[in-house]
């Protein structure tokens, strides 16, 4: 581009779908260009979005290709003879910039822009939970002074084509000397989630999924149940507290379109967020409890003890106490009780005390800061690290995990339609002792007491258990993914 100032708004190369977001001034190009450009591009996104819905990848490239050059003719003469006519100036560049900068300051996940006098280029890799037209739509009803085109170029980049962008929008700016930096970002949003899916087709076919049906996935993580419940025809409303898994899963699962929803919250509430939604009665839940492999594997998450990273452990970002929180803030028989309740450690009153010993000289910060401090208390004894125990209880605590599994499966039984089913998959004995005592409750038709005369009907009865003993991953299963070895999956259907 002819004379351009680049603002980067974050250092770090993309990692994952971005988009390049072009527009152009209103009145910068010719009516009868801009109407032939329209024609052309409505003949063209049909052509794709047939070839898509035959599944022609090499004809759908071909014609996104076309497009490209479509949009590449439409601008390239026009608005380098726009620049030229208005004596291109990089103070009115300046000012743009600067109106354009707090017009995006709301925009996370900009990488960077490239602006002239009168076409605006944006590098953007969305971290939240709005798809890029919502993006679009966001910042123009926040910079209304700026009179932009009605109608933006929006293409999609991989991770390596939107380096190389960034790249030229670096080079540019180095020619004309203009690379003031904005506000750096950094975080886990450009960390791929990638999440390994436990006991997928044991749950999934435990639910059956077919046309018509509508199932939960209270825990929709990388979208990996819900996959294979779209892809047997129904309808997925996906919750998690998790905005990476929320972003992943919606990438993941685009090709489903309208079958799949997804709700931003606790499966706690699952069924109050249906309920907003007008959703009063499914065919299936299913919570997949516990940690995720994304979160354990990304140390700025501080889930775990094996590299350094914050002392964080929410599932949600956003949420108010963090493990560094209760480490630092709790009373020591508190700490204690945690490390027992939720971690049975039976060294839970040293471990506390120790704690309590550290952080009056110094605040405890990091994962490493706690583990290694956990180990001088507990001497290793086979596989295991000696802060494992109280790694997860700090976690439990933080997420308040049992309580919300308590509120699931009181709520969620009452969610399902009748012959509706209900899956859970847990993978440490608190849990899975929690949801065992609640499916014997509510399929037992009689309960007895020693000082009754005889059993009574069981006011609490609503549902039959699908199999006894739980479900456990396979030896094929183990192999691939060890993570899978504590895994159990327990399921009842409502009468």
């Amino acid at each position: 581009m002819t004379g351009s100032a680049v603002y980067q708004a974050r250092r770090g190369a993309p990692g994952g779908v971005c988009y390049r977001v072009l527009l152009w001034e209103e009145d910068a190009l010719p009516p009868q260009q801009l109407e032939a450009w329209r024609t052309g591009r409505r003949e063209l996104l049909a052509a794709m979005r047939d070839a898509g819905i035959k599944g022609s990848r090499g004809r759908l490239s071909e014609l996104a290709e076309q497009l490209r050059e479509l949009t590449a003719q439409l601008i390239a003469a026009p608005l380098d003879a726009c620049a030229e006519a208005r004596s291109f100036s990089y103070a009115r560049v300046e000012q743009l910039a600067e109106d354009l900068s707090a017009a995006l300051s709301a925009g996370e996940g900009v990488l960077a822009y490239c602006l002239t006098s009168c076409t605006l280029s944006v590098l953007v890799e969305l971290r939240g939970e709005e798809g890029v037209d919502a993006w679009v739509a966001r910042w123009r009803s926040a910079s209304p002074e700026l009179t932009w085109c009605a109608e933006p170029v929006i293409e999609a980049l991989g991770a390596a084509e939107a380096h190389e962008l960034q790249e030229a929008y670096r080079h540019e700016a180095g020619l004309h000397g203009q690379e003031p930096d904005v506000a750096g970002e950094t975080g886990t949003g450009s960390q791929p989630f990638h999440h390994v899916t436990v006991l997928a087709r044991e749950a999934v076919d435990v639910l059956r999924p077919a046309e018509g049906r509508v199932i939960v996935d209270a825990t929709l993580g990388g979208g990996g149940h819900s996959e294979l419940m779209l892809k047997a025809g129904a309808t997925v409303w996906g919750i998690d507290q998790d905005p990476a898994a929320r972003r992943a899963a919606r990438l993941r699962l685009a090709p489903y379109g309208d079958r799949l929803h997804v709700l931003a919250g606790n499966f706690r509430n699952a069924a109050a967020l249906l309920h907003e939604q007008g959703v009063d009665a499914v065919d299936g839940l299913l919570a997949d409890i516990g940690i995720s492999s994304p979160q354990v594997d990304c140390p700025e998450r501080g889930f775990s003890f094996l590299a350094e990273g914050p002392l964080d452990m929410r599932m949600n970002p956003d949420a108010p106490v963090s493990a560094a929180d209760i480490v630092n803030q709790a009373p020591e028989e508190e700490l204690a009780d945690i490390l027992w309740r939720y971690g049975e450690e039976r060294a839970s009153r040293a471990i506390a005390r120790r704690i309590v010993e550290q952080r009056a000289q110094a605040p405890i910060t990091t994962t490493t800061q706690l583990a290694d401090l956990i180990a001088g208390v507990l001497p290793r004894k086979g596989k295991q690290h000696p802060a494992t125990r109280s790694f997860q209880a700090l976690r439990i605590a933080v997420n308040d995990e049992l309580g919300a599994l308590d509120a699931l499966l009181a709520s969620g039984l009452e969610l399902l339609k009748s012959g509706g089913r209900f899956a859970v998959i847990t993978f440490h004995s608190l849990e899975d002792r929690a949801v065992k005592r609640f499916f014997e409750r509510v399929t037992k038709p009689e309960i007895d007491r020693p000082e009754w005369p005889a059993p009574r009907p069981n006011p609490e009865y609503a549902a039959r258990l699908i199999f006894k003993r739980p479900v456990v991953a396979g030896e094929e299963e183990l192999k691939h993914n060890p993570r899978a070895r504590s895994a159990k999956l327990r399921a009842i259907e409502k009468l």
